[in-house]
């Protein structure tokens, strides 16, 4: 009777553990599919950065637009008129700081940070999300998913957590969090988001007359 209560416990125990797994699945599959057809976009976000060497935290506002379409490109600025803007085309990352006029040419995915997970892309198939991150695990609470992850390869350098928050009736995704292993943090909430409209290649390829090349830490 002893063994056949414990055989009933376990296989409850190992019922709820798939089941939250699928769920934690389920979530991420939902939001992948927000993902699918989506070849441009454009983001107004709200980054809020904490680092160990301030007490005060850094808040900023800014704009995110990404082109699937070809090789791949995306800019992000921080300001308006921008502090900084970062680009990529192809596998190559421009950063931009106007009020200096300095530059730097980096390879993309060179160390792990938001900036390179951004330029990615965010997956668009269960495939190319197992290829790029490991779930670590989904904690959910009404339509509020916060999908909890690891990347996988270079974009791994220094992040220890990486959060994918999803909600809403279709799993939009509204913001992304990430936890750094040196304990500085960064939150981006994604405050308006278009789909589908037209992008120029001029944004992608910010003028650089009159700027020096450096390297910035």
């Amino acid at each position: 009777m002893y063994l056949v209560t414990v055989n009933v416990l376990f296989i409850g125990v190992l019922s709820v553990g798939l089941l939250r797994a699928d769920t934690g699945e389920a979530a991420v599959k939902q939001w992948l599919a927000t993902n699918r057809g989506v070849d441009t976009l454009k983001v107004e976000f709200t980054q809020t950065r904490k680092l160990t060497s301030l007490k005060s935290v850094i808040r900023q506002r800014g704009f995110l637009w990404v082109d699937r379409r070809g090789e791949g490109s995306f800019r992000w600025q921080t300001g308006d008129p921008p502090g900084t803007i970062v680009t990529r085309k192809g596998g190559q990352l421009l950063i931009v700081r106007p009020r200096s006029r300095q530059y730097e040419r980096r390879p993309a995915g060179e160390s792990g940070s938001s900036m390179a997970i951004l330029a990615e892309g965010f997956p668009r198939s269960w495939e190319e999300f197992q290829r790029k991150y490991h779930l670590v695990g989904v904690k959910s609470r009404g339509e509020v998913h916060r999908i909890n992850v690891q990347p996988r390869g270079q974009l791994d350098r220094g992040i220890q957590l990486l959060t994918f928050v999803t909600g809403g009736a279709r799993g939009v995704l509204q913001a992304l969090e990430v936890k750094f292993r040196d304990g500085s943090s960064q939150q981006i909430v994604f405050d308006k988001v278009e789909r589908r409209l037209p992008l120029s290649a001029e944004l992608f390829s910010p003028d650089l007359s009159g700027y020096q090349a450096t390297k910035f830490k």
